[in-house]
C-alpha cells in the first residue's frame, strides 16, 4: 500500500470513469495522517502536509480509471437559514462566543447538533433544522491553507 502524500485534484477536474469513496467525518477530514478503507475495500495510508483539510470530492489517488475520492459522511448537525442580516449576526456571534465549529454556505450555517445550542436558538427565536447531513461548507477560521482555498492540485498519479 503506497502512502498518499498529496491530493490529485477534485472530481470536477479529473472526471474519472468511476469512483471508490473514502467516507470521512468532518473531524477525520481535518486529520492529515490516517489509515482508512474505501467502500470497495481498498486500504489507504494518508500522510498529507500539516493543516491540510480534505474536502468532499477530493481525489486522493487513481487506480486505473477509478478515482479514490473523499466523501463527507452524514453527521448530526443543525442547519440554520437566517432570514435577515440581524439573524445572521446573532447566529454568528453566539456560535462564535460558544467556540462552536461552523460551516457556511451561501444560504445556511451548519454546526454540530448540541442541546445547549438548541436551547440558545429557542430562547433567541432562531429557527433551525436538525438533520443528518454532511458537515461541509466554508470554514469560519482565519487559517488559510492552499488546499482549502482554491489552489490547483498537482496531477501526478500514485
Amino acid at each position: 500500500m503506497d502512502v498518499i502524500t498529496q491530493v490529485l485534484g477534485t472530481l470536477a477536474e479529473i472526471q474519472p470513469g468511476s469512483t471508490d469513496s473514502l467516507v470521512l467525518t468532518s473531524e477525520e477530514r481535518l486529520s492529515p495522517h490516517m489509515v482508512g478503507c474505501t467502500t470497495n475495500g481498498r486500504q489507504l495510508r494518508i500522510s498529507l502536509p500539516r493543516s491540510t483539510e480534505l474536502l468532499d470530492g477530493d481525489v486522493l489517488a487513481m487506480d486505473g480509471e477509478v478515482a479514490i475520492v473523499v466523501a463527507a459522511a452524514p453527521e448530526d448537525v443543525f442547519v440554520i437559514s437566517p432570514e435577515s442580516h440581524l439573524a445572521w449576526g446573532m447566529v454568528g456571534f453566539n456560535l462564535g462566543n460558544l467556540h462552536r465549529p461552523v460551516r457556511f454556505t451561501h444560504t445556511t450555517i451548519l454546526t454540530p447538533a448540541d442541546p445547549l445550542v438548541a436551547d440558545l436558538f429557542h430562547r433567541l427565536g432562531i429557527a433551525f433544522d436538525h438533520r443528518l447531513t454532511p458537515f461541509v461548507g466554508q470554514r469560519s477560521n482565519l487559517q488559510i491553507n492552499e488546499h482549502s482555498h482554491g489552489h490547483h492540485h498537482a496531477h501526478s498519479h500514485h
